[in-house]
């Protein structure tokens, strides 16, 4: 029955006029969400429709039951617990990216290129990561930061890093009913002080609401000189985002220095094998992404690094 004093997706599970979806539930809780999801494990999640969306009017493919996240109040709330930034799967974009890029200002440059608005403020941060696909632009970053995921199957939760959670193209390590429920990001790198820098670039045909050929995002923390912690994360370089191990390993323990970059660089032909496509060729990604390296090189290096403005497009407009 429809509540006529309420918007329509108030409305009671019922059969879509279309025939595109079978049944649309609207849980109003966490609790709800878990046990729709384990009566119907198929289901697909609805949070902003800027994806699943195109699936019906581009696609025309049949939904099949939908379970709508929009009524759960918990699962759109942003708060710091200690040293960690908690977002909530389906919290706008807009909303996540801004609490992110508040503790690192570096990243809000590549938070204004999700898109264009109307998606960041409909779209979520959850949707983006759990959609898997290898040229998202949130995923890097998050990985870049080493962001674990909150999963819940029924009352089971369960921690998963984000660079263990892709497994192949469009697939991950969600079990049948289990969906993720919040991002959590850590505040500061391992051993950060003076020495850290977080950096993320984004490449695309456009510069602005494009789809990436290759995005990449760097955090770094130096001792010394030398290169203490680093993490890596491409994406549009594999099936998957992904980080670049061997690349890490040959700058771990070593001077940042342009020998290093040079080593680093080499090392990226042994961690990724970049497909040729619409976005760009193999031969474009490969260069690119040694060339965001030595950019974040000439960024973070101890002698005259680039200042922001000097790499901001936003700084000079």
């Amino acid at each position: 029955t429809l509540r006529t004093d309420a918007p329509l997706h108030y409305a009671a599970p019922t059969p879509a006029a279309s025939g595109r979806v079978n049944h649309f539930f609207a849980p109003r809780g966490i609790d709800d969400l878990a046990a729709a999801l384990q009566r119907q494990p198929q289901a697909t999640l609805l949070a902003g429709a800027t994806d699943i969306g195109l699936w019906l009017n581009k696609q025309l493919r049949d939904l099949g039951d939908i379970v709508y996240l929009g009524e759960v109040a918990s699962m759109q709330a942003i708060e710091v617990s200690g040293d960690t930034l908690h977002i909530g799967a389906a919290a706008p974009l807009e909303d996540a990216w801004a609490a992110i890029a508040a503790h690192w200002p570096s990243l809000r440059e590549v938070g204004l290129r999700f898109a264009g608005p109307p998606v960041r403020h409909a779209g979520t941060l959850g949707g983006n990561i759990a959609n898997g696909s290898p040229i998202g632009d949130g995923a890097p970053v998050l990985m870049a930061l080493d962001a674990t995921l909150l999963l819940r199957q029924g009352e089971r939760l369960r921690t998963l890093r984000l660079d263990e959670f892709y497994l192949d193209y469009m697939k991950n390590r969600l079990e049948p009913a289990e969906f993720v429920q919040a991002i959590q990001v850590p505040l500061s790198l391992p051993g950060a002080g003076a020495g850290a820098q977080v950096r993320a670039y984004k490449i695309s045909k456009r510069y602005d609401c494009d789809i990436s050929a290759l995005c990449a995002a760097f955090a770094l923390t130096l001792d010394a000189g030398r290169v203490a912690q680093v993490r890596l994360a491409f994406g549009g370089m594999a099936a998957v985002v992904k980080r670049a191990a061997q690349t890490e390993a040959a700058m771990l323990g070593q001077l940042w220095n342009q020998a290093t970059l040079d080593a680093a660089i080499a090392a990226l032909g042994n961690d990724f094998s970049p497909i040729t496509d619409l976005r760009a060729s193999a031969d474009y990604r490969r260069q690119v992404a040694g060339g965001l390296l030595k950019r974040f090189w000439l960024e973070t290096r101890a002698d005259a690094p680039l200042a922001a403005p000097a790499v901001s497009v936003w700084a000079t407009s």
